[in-house]
This record gives structure tokens, sequence and C-alpha cells, in this order.
């Protein structure tokens, strides 16, 4: 009954409220809270642009993106790699409101999303991709085998392109499969490795 409801206690000015929020998931020994599954579906589709959708489809997806966040951040804590620094996050949280607008701030408020939960979406983000890089990257090796198998089978994606013309896109794209097959075989095999306890078991 501990491990499976949290209970914090607010004082107000002139009344007490309870707030119980309840573990939904554990990862190893992390948990995975219901507000966090609620958090991580306003945050994702305000960036894809979405309405909020709480249907149990929804909340699985929310549920398995926050288990393999945890996972990441483990390896991200046990390996020291490098984390996201203000700045970048800083800039990219004004490339987002010059994207949105003036309806930036009334998006957010309508959602039930602050700007600080925003804010650190973008700089967990960027810190996956500082991790992907840093950890898969020195795996690549694109050869030439390898450029000119793709260049052969999609010709006609390059303007008549010579191959060497083609080669650094194709290099691009290669190396781009290669890292996120890489970071998907580990996200797999960690995930076979980890205790994963399903406590709102419609989540499995």
């Amino acid at each position: 009954m501990r491990l499976r409801v949290l209970v914090a206690i607010f004082t107000l000015s002139t009344a007490k409220a309870v707030l119980i929020d309840r573990i939904a998931v554990v990862v190893g020994r992390a948990p995975i809270l219901d507000s966090d599954i609620v958090r991580d579906i306003r945050v994702t589709a305000f960036l894809n642009h979405q309405r909020p959708d709480f249907a149990l489809t929804s909340r699985k997806q929310a549920a398995s993106r926050l288990i393999d966040q945890e996972l990441i951040r483990q390896q991200i804590r046990f390996g020291g790699f490098p984390v996201a620094s203000q700045q970048e996050t800083t800039q990219l949280l004004k490339q987002i409101e010059q994207d949105r607008g003036a309806r930036f701030s009334a998006v957010l408020e309508q959602d039930g999303i602050s700007k600080a939960e925003l804010r650190d979406r973008l700089s967990w983000q960027l810190t996956v991709l500082r991790f992907i890089d840093a950890m898969f990257r020195p795996q690549v090796i694109v050869s030439d085998a390898d450029v000119e198998k793709y260049y052969q089978s999609h010709r006609d994606q390059f303007d008549s392109k010579s191959l060497s013309a083609a080669r650094p896109a194709i290099e691009t794209i290669i190396s781009g499969e290669k890292l996120n097959a890489l970071f998907e075989s580990w996200l797999d095999q960690t995930r076979k490795s980890t205790r994963i306890i399903y406590l709102e078991k419609s989540l499995a």
C-alpha cells in the first residue's frame, strides 16, 4: 500500500487540502507517478500542436515514453554523460515561442502547462540527443559499399547528381539510420534487463 500511494499534504491559507498521487509504474527503484503521465501527455500534445488526449491508449504511450526516459536518465548518471546547458535550452524555448507567436502563453495555459514544465522537457530532449550522439556515434561506420547501395536504390532522390556529389547527404542519412538502430537496440535490451512493475495494470 505504501508503494502504491504517495500522499502530499499542502497547508493553504484557509484550509488543508490533501493531494493523492498514485505510483503507476516502477522502473528499477524509480517511481513513475500518475501526475508524470498526465504532464507528459500535456507537454507532448503541446509540442505536436495537438490537444491533450487522456484515453488509455495515450496513457500507455506516455508511460512507455517515461520508462524509456528513466532508463536513459539512469545511464546518463552512471556514465557521466553531459546534459544540455541553460543557454541551449533557452534558445530552443525562444524559438518555440517565436514559432507559436502571440498564442504561445494562452495555449500553455489552456493545456495546463507551466513554462517551467515546458523548459524542463526541452532541456531533457536536448540532453537525450547529446547522450545518443556521445554513446553511439563512435560505433557508426558508413562504408563506401553502404553509400553505393543507397545511391543505386534512391537515385531518383538526387536529381541526377553524381555519386560523389550526393555522398555527403547519403552519409548523413545512413549514419542517422545506424545511430537510431543502435539506440533502439540498446533501449530494447535495457528494458529487458530492468525490473519494470506496472502497478496500474492497464498500462502494461
